[in-house]
């Protein structure tokens, strides 16, 4: 759907942003030519959605100018002729998948009529054909995802710039999306990847700009655009050359594996069956301390599972918290809420997990159920300002200050305030839906770290008096690289039932697990 279009390249002169006390761009510059791929890396914080936001004009510089075509452009300028693809989808979820394909073209009247010949074609390129007439609200988070993609491509727009795009996508979408990323950029437009996937920049970019507090450090290209020396970059930028962010990068926690108790059961499933038939007569067991995945390809039940341990998808059966807690479900498949309002959830999609109206501190409070106020049950700032405080340095937060806005922060230490939130008050079993999606390297390995020590029978995470021992970790990983790093076991759901299971201390490697667990995941 793509023509061949015409122009010149954009360059950032000097671009600054601040969002109260943190500084997103110091001083950018950078150039995107016509017919490449630019990929941008950088750790969580660095700058680059920041970067992006503005290309696209969504967000206004504090200094610095924008050039297209060797003119400086305003925002209004620079928005009608750039198509965004967002890190969370950035969609309509009351409105259809076809609706949300059309919308951003009212000046064209799109939405008085149904989708044309080559609209149709892209949402069965897509994989959507079948959904397009579903509101997005009853589809999955990479069916979303998705549809954004759609959108984009078929806007009429001479610069694309695709945020972590692929971060809830298959590998086989994932290809299908660079292919069509080759062809804009064939097409002579201009095409920016930002990606925390270093192999996907490598292999699919022209050229890498490092990104590191909100300046470009250096651009890689030719013979110097390698895994490693991508890797060895942000090393050195985050952690100036130190071996700290070395060890933190290459991840030390697969030879750290706790194992748990299993002889201490924190959770228990027995005959766990999906009442829409998602999955049937799940059995399975999480020990105390013990931070176990559940794997399986979209459609396999695996995330539906996750959903119901914290009771957002009904089910039959039985699911024991702890020693004495039990939610029989019952006729109509709702479980009574003994067990699981036990359990901490964090879900996928970061931006439904927070209060974008509210502070980082009020963020990392917003699940608190337990009493912080005084004698007379008044709720002091001073003690609110101390608790998130307190939350925001056990989960390494970086911001300026507590009072700062939740947008204003970056995806890597907006997650770390999801996770902060979910575990103030020591739930028995945490449970995760793609903890990392969409986070660099760096902040992988402190989330990693983080989890392990809510599971640590030693761990003191949690509010002043409120510490405990280590509780159950439960996640529903789609990357085995992310298994092998945290995980003791793996659950792999395939076709509803568990195929197997298997215990990452078996692995020296990660590729012989990711050989043990796709078998498994195709019936084994």
């Amino acid at each position: 759907m793509t023509a061949v279009v015409s122009g010149g390249s954009i360059v950032i002169e000097g671009l600054h942003k601040r969002y109260g006390d943190t500084v997103a761009l110091d001083g950018l510059d950078i150039t995107v030519q016509p017919g490449e791929i630019l990929g941008i890396a950088g750790p969580n914080g660095s700058g680059k959605s920041t970067m992006v936001k503005t290309l696209a004009g969504e967000v206004m510089a504090d200094r610095g100018r924008i050039l297209l075509d060797g003119a400086e452009r305003d925002a209004a300028e620079l928005a009608a002729q750039v198509t965004i693809v967002h890190q969370e989808p950035q969609v309509f979820l009351n409105l259809t998948v076809a609706e949300n394909l059309l919308v951003g073209r009212e000046h064209r009247k799109i939405l008085n009529r149904r989708i044309d010949a080559a609209e149709s074609e892209l949402l069965a390129d897509m994989g959507l054909s079948a959904h397009a007439d579903t509101p997005l609200e009853h589809l999955p988070l990479a069916a979303q995802q998705r549809t954004e993609i759609a959108r984009a491509l078929a806007q009429d727009a001479r610069i694309f710039l695709f945020d972590e795009p692929n971060s809830a996508l298959t590998e086989e979408e994932s290809e299908d999306l660079f292919r069509r990323m080759h062809d804009l950029a064939n097409s002579g437009c201009l095409v920016i990847l930002v990606s925390h996937r270093l192999h996907e920049l490598v292999v699919h970019a022209d050229r890498v700009g490092m990104i590191i507090d909100g300046q470009c450090r250096v651009i890689l290209s030719g013979d110097d655009l390698t895994e490693e020396r991508v890797a060895r970059e942000l090393v050195v930028g985050v952690a100036k050359g130190g071996e700290a962010g070395a060890q933190a990068l290459k991840g030390d926690m697969a030879g750290a594996r706790a194992g748990g108790e299993q002889d201490s059961v924190a959770l228990r499933l027995s005959g766990w069956t999906h009442r829409d038939g998602g999955f049937s007569d799940i059995d399975m067991s999480v020990g105390l301390g013990e931070i176990v995945a559940i794997s399986g390809v979209e459609g396999s039940g695996a995330r539906a599972l996750v959903h119901s341990l914290a009771g957002f998808a009904p089910a039959t059966g039985s699911l024991r918290v702890g020693v004495d807690s039990t939610a029989e479900a019952n006729g109509d498949g709702r479980s009574t809420k003994t067990a699981t309002e036990q359990v901490g959830f964090v879900g996928a999609n970061r931006a439904e997990n927070l209060f974008f109206n509210l502070s980082v501190g009020e963020n990392l409070l917003s699940r608190l159920t337990v009493d912080i106020s005084d004698r007379l049950g008044l709720l002091h700032p001073r003690t609110m300002r101390d608790a998130a405080n307190h939350l925001a340095d056990q989960f390494q937060v970086k911001a300026g200050s507590v009072d700062d806005p939740m947008g204003s922060l970056s995806g890597g230490n907006q997650q770390k305030v999801v996770i902060g939130a979910a575990t103030a008050t020591r739930p028995k079993v945490l449970v995760l839906e793609e903890p990392t999606r969409g986070v660099d390297v760096g902040s992988k390995s402190e989330i990693y770290r983080l989890l392990r020590q809510y599971a640590d029978p030693e761990g003191q995470l949690g509010l002043p008096g409120m510490e405990g021992h280590g509780e159950a970790v439960v996640l529903y990983c789609t990357e085995d690289a992310e298994i092998f790093e945290v995980a003791d076991r793996v659950y792999v759901i395939a076709q509803g039932r568990i195929s197997g299971e298997l215990n990452l201390s078996d692995y020296d490697d990660v590729e012989s697990f990711a050989a043990d667990r796709v078998h498994l995941e195709a019936g084994g």
